[in-house]
């Protein structure tokens, strides 16, 4: 419903088709070899996921999604349904699995360990469960390339209000409406926040900065952060679907006062502001943010003045962001901060992933990398500016498929965020939702 023709939703019937297609050979790639078939010849086996709660605009059967796969040693059947007894059985919660669904490169050493270890920590030990196994590992070949094959194509949930609620962060975007920022606690584990940490100390040393821009581009690791689901819904319910990468940007902070003073992020917008967010920056954590160790300060509620702050402006009510390693905190809608003054020993190690509505241009020229593209799914062409309609005329015209698409995804998205704010205004100042709850 929500896609481009050369995408797919998780379990819908064009994910199946595609996975049928893939299995008969018919994928390109496939023509230059054996198709599946006769390469598996007389290895019969089975595999079969169940996930529930499903978006309700994907109207499956009681709102769960199925799929089989089942080769009899000859021929391949794929269907929509679930089978208990298959050989191979996945179990679990829609959201938490298209989560792991949107992994590409899941035969490199150690993927599947960190798909599973990620994927709990973001939505509970139990949200998925996996029963019995396929030992050949001809099998196997071909289902971790059918499972990256659907992954460069398979889109993230569109339904906001309902993704939301499944990461537990529909209080959170309460928050970010009425404070200009929200904090996300452990939104990764502390094993990826040491590992973002050494690969931006790496990074830095290598070509002689404190500061660096176009980090998207050193490596695998950053992919992975931008691309976080956690941050890519908050980014969702600030600036709309289509929103692109402004800059993604690392920063050094050794002991010492703060280099950055209070300012916002809204380079050459006229005041007063608008009253929607045109940019937002997710900044991670990799280590425990304490007040000694120079934290990010947000004034907040200043998102609602629509203005810069001027000089000698009061900063007595400033927050210092106080959050575990693993974390990020984003603000938006140009809220006031500043670098905060760190008096513990060491360097303070960032990343900020800034983001602009899409209709912006970006701080960084994007640089469209074909094998980045293909290693990822389709979230992070998004946020590269592939999916909108900008840049792509021809001689032929403007390219009204994707504005068509973008314009129905944008008001689907803008739909669910009020959906959001209103069940928060009816619930009442009680109704508080942590990420820590676990999703029902």
């Amino acid at each position: 419903m929500f896609t481009l023709p050369h995408h797919v939703e998780f379990l819908s019937q064009r994910w199946i088709d595609e996975a049928r297609r893939f299995l008969a050979g018919e994928h390109p790639k496939f023509r230059e070899r054996q198709a599946p078939a006769e390469r598996l010849r007389g290895r019969a086996f089975s595999a079969s996921g169940r996930f529930t709660d499903a978006p309700p605009h994907m109207k499956l059967p009681g709102d769960v999604g199925c799929c089989t796969i089942r080769f009899d040693g000859q021929a391949f059947a794929v269907s929509g349904s679930f089978d208990p007894g298959a050989d191979l059985v996945v179990e679990g919660d829609y959201q938490a699995a298209l989560t792991g669904a949107q992994m590409v490169g899941i035969a490199a050493p150690g993927a599947l360990q960190t798909l599973r270890r990620e994927t709990a920590h973001l939505y509970g030990a139990e949200a998925l469960t996996v029963r019995g196994g396929l030992a050949d590992p001809a099998v196997r070949g071909l289902l971790e390339s059918l499972f990256d094959h659907l992954g460069r194509m398979t889109v993230e949930n569109p339904d906001l209000a309902h993704r939301a609620a499944r990461q537990g962060l529909s209080q959170k975007i309460r928050e970010m409406d009425a404070q200009g920022y929200t904090i996300v606690e452990n939104a990764i584990t502390p094993e990826f926040a040491d590992e973002a940490r050494e690969a931006i100390v790496r990074t830095l040393a290598a070509h002689g900065y404190t500061t660096m821009n176009w980090m998207l581009y050193h490596g695998r690791v950053f992919e992975r952060l931008a691309l976080n689901p956690l941050l890519m819904t908050l980014i969702d319910a600030s600036l709309g679907r289509g929103a692109v990468i402004g800059s993604l940007s690392c920063i050094r902070k050794p002991a010492g006062p703060g280099f950055i003073p209070l300012h916002t992020d809204y380079a050459h917008v006229p005041e007063p502001y608008p009253d929607f967010a045109m940019t937002g920056v997710g900044v991670w954590a990799f280590e425990d943010w304490t007040e000694a160790s120079g934290p990010t300060v947000l004034l907040p509620g200043t998102h609602r003045m629509r203005r810069e702050p001027r000089r000698g402006e009061e900063l007595d009510a400033g927050v210092p962001i106080l959050m575990p390693k693993g974390s990020v905190v984003f603000f938006t809608q140009g809220v006031w901060h500043w670098q905060g003054d760190r008096s513990e020993a060491g360097d303070r190690i960032t990343l900020h992933s800034h983001f602009n509505r899409g209709i912006l241009r970006s701080l960084e020229a994007k640089k469209i990398d074909a094998q980045m593209i293909w290693r990822n799914p389709p979230r992070l062409g998004e946020m590269l500016g592939e999916d909108d309609w900008f840049e792509k005329t021809t001689a032929e015209g403007r390219d009204y498929g994707r504005y068509a698409y973008m314009r129905e995804l944008l008001a689907f998205t803008e739909a669910g965020r009020q959906r959001i704010l209103a069940e928060g205004k009816a619930a009442g100042p009680a109704a508080v939702r942590t990420r820590e709850t676990t999703p029902a």
